[in-house]
């Protein structure tokens, strides 16, 4: 997350915005799959499919925080975006957060706490994932950049928001690949009272396969474009070979993306 200006209200509002149609589009999608919002059978808690919009807003914000790097860099027509990283990216951290508030004190039925320890690797990837979030948002602050300096201040949110990362595709991929495989090649099911169209894609899938482009859009930027593996500044503005290696990449690898998505929306279908 950029954060070498300070944060105004116009930012604020405008990361809150995009925020806002995203939890309006996850939470209409839920209702349609789940067939209920707040009022959850007596098998599912009441702020279960409601945290699961939260968190699949959370994690978009949080990889497009860190997609707009290479946006930036690649197509000139974005480089005001660059402006709104740190908002975005403080605002779905605060999500992230509020998702782990709400997984492990409120959400009974569906996690109770005797199951949430270290020996499970979903939990255990979740808690670190929430507490480098908490440790970003801390040292995001004007008095925190002056005390750390601003190189060392600059490597621990680059890093820092990329271990996030990590943490979440092992969180996710360890909790959900299982249950996804198994939806890819049967299908869903019967409809439940806690799910009424099990055909349709989870909003996990959705979301991960968007954060599993981001990452791999990262990692060729820094093994084949810039040959750095990420350790030093990304400065390309003036190097046009670079940027169209680059921004070739990024559009081929976006259209592959929007091919796998078509094939996962529509597996309801065959």
């Amino acid at each position: 997350m950029d954060m070498h200006k300070p944060s105004g209200f116009r930012d604020y509002l405008i990361s809150l915005l995009i925020a806002s149609a995203l939890t309006v589009f996850f939470g209409c999608y839920l209702l349609i799959r789940r067939g209920y919002f707040f009022d959850a059978p007596p098998t599912a808690d009441m702020l279960y499919v409601p945290n699961k919009a939260i968190v699949g807003v959370g994690t978009v914000l949080l990889a497009f925080a860190f997609l707009i790097g290479p946006i930036v860099r690649y197509f000139d027509r974005f480089d005001k975006w660059l402006g709104y990283r740190k908002e975005i990216g403080i605002v779905g951290g605060f999500l992230v957060f509020f998702h782990a508030f709400i997984s492990y004190f409120m959400l009974p039925l569906k996690f109770p706490q005797v199951y949430l320890t270290f020996d499970s690797l979903p939990f255990a990837a979740g808690l670190i994932g929430t507490v480098l979030l908490l440790f970003l948002f801390i040292i995001s602050f004007k008095r925190a950049i002056d005390l750390i300096g601003a190189s060392r201040w600059w490597f621990l949110q680059r890093w820092g928001l990329r271990l996030v990362i990590l943490f979440t595709l092992i969180h996710v991929y360890a909790m959900k690949w299982s249950g996804w495989m198994k939806w890819l090649k049967f299908g869903g099911g019967t409809p439940t009272a806690e799910l009424a169209n099990p055909s349709l894609a989870g909003l996990g899938i959705l979301v991960m396969l968007f954060v599993t482009w981001v990452v791999i859009v990262r990692l060729y930027e820094s093994i084949f474009v810039f040959k750095d593996f990420g350790l030093v500044t990304k400065e390309i503005a003036m190097n046009e070979q670079l940027k169209a290696r680059g921004r070739r990449f990024f559009i081929s690898s976006f259209w592959v993306l929007l091919i796998i998505y078509f094939f996962v929306l529509t597996r309801w279908m065959w």
